[in-house]
């Protein structure tokens, strides 16, 4: 079994039997259960949540073999109400926001002035329908905040296209005041849990290309042309190359997102895992020639999946704009810590404004000896 991206994230509390016993445990759990409720008995038969509460960063290792393993199910919501400091409300499911108000680290699915109008996608239940409670992110005096509503209040369209497979409905309408209740978050909360949700999503995109990867690799190993395997021309080899190096570069920024909160890593995590995921798919599409484009060949799913999941809490091409219009217009250079350690120059968040300020020290002015390439 080759190693995965969350195996370096754990190797500090687990070794590496233990992380093995785990992923082939995890792979088996996705293989066997059908549906989000199967799915959540097999994972406390597993004792997962003892396994979460004694290391918190096994979370990456749980969406990354639900990306390897082609898995949909509800654990993004768990994750994110649970970051939100609602994990006690069973059944719901998060209202994801579309493009639309927000900022960076607190996005949105809608506004709420006088009535509450949105516009998202939310996880369907095991039996495929709309939940019977929604958690939707708005707008409200300049802040975001978190409202519920029933799920029998609203028309869900399931979402087919792109990802038949994976669940989701689109959920718009306008719902009078009085038939929601604000919940008890702060604006803090709701970006703590965005931030979990998207280092979630990393993980889970991160999988996705790892398995893209092994299928093309076994797929040009096998495969001869002039008496050679198709995967010792150096065309072939370059471009697997390029995908094994966008893969453990975005799981290198994941790693630092679980080990540092800061909303910046996390929003940064997400977007180039995205980016990693999309030219790990086409590279590997590419070399497996015409048979990696036909629908019997597996790399058809990882695509449909991994362009689905970068679209919630900001896709690649948004969050990359969005970062950077953010590092153009703060005071100083925001740093990412490399070890974690919480002593670089970290992002905070202003309520819904898009961009933030961050408490960064000022910056050391370039001298001979510190000017890079200086002497």
């Amino acid at each position: 079994m080759t190693a995965g991206v969350s195996d370096d994230l754990l190797t500090a509390a687990l070794g590496a039997e233990e992380i093995g016993l785990l992923r082939e445990g995890l792979q088996a759990v996705f293989v066997k259960s059908g549906d989000t409720d199967s799915l959540a008995a097999a994972l406390v038969d597993l004792g997962w949540d003892d396994v979460v509460a004694q290391v918190p960063e096994a979370v990456a290792l749980l969406f990354e073999e639900q990306g390897y393993g082609g898995a949909a199910s509800g654990l993004l919501d768990a994750v994110v109400l649970t970051a939100a400091g609602l994990g006690d409300l069973p059944g719901a499911a998060i209202v994801y926001p579309l493009p639309g108000p927000g900022g960076l680290f607190d996005p949105a699915a809608g506004t709420a002035d006088g009535r509450l109008d949105f516009a998202g996608v939310a996880r369907a239940n095991g039996s495929g329908s709309i939940p019977e409670t929604l958690i939707v992110p708005v707008v409200a005096d300049r802040q975001t905040t978190l409202v519920r509503i029933a799920g029998s209040a609203l028309t869900p369209r399931p979402i087919g296209g792109l990802d038949p497979d994976g669940g989701w409905l689109e959920v718009t309408g306008t719902v009078p005041l009085d038939q929601s209740a604000t919940l008890a978050v702060s604006p803090e909360g709701w970006v703590t849990a965005v931030a979990a949700g998207r280092r979630a999503l990393s993980a889970e995109l991160l999988g996705i290309a790892r398995r893209a990867l092994e299928v093309a690799v076994q797929t040009v190993t096998a495969r001869h042309q002039f008496g050679r395997a198709v995967g010792s021309f150096q065309a072939v080899r370059f471009r697997l190359a390029e995908a094994k190096v966008v893969i453990e570069s975005a799981a290198d920024l994941l790693r630092l997102a679980f080990r540092d909160t800061d909303p910046l890593a996390a929003a940064t995590a997400k977007a180039l895992a995205g980016a990693a995921a999309d030219t790990t798919l086409r590279q590997a599409m590419q070399v497996c020639g015409a048979m990696g484009l036909t629908w019997e060949f597996p790399l058809h799913h990882g695509y449909r999946r991994a362009t689905a999941l970068d679209g919630l809490l900001g896709d690649t091409d948004n969050l990359t704009t969005a970062i950077g219009r953010y590092i153009g217009t703060g005071p100083t250079l925001p740093q990412l810590e490399p070890f974690g350690k919480g002593n670089g120059c970290r992002a905070t968040h202003a309520p819904n404004s898009g961009s933030g300020s961050p408490k960064c020290p000022a910056p050391t002015p370039a001298t001979p000896t510190n000017r890079p390439g200086g002497r």
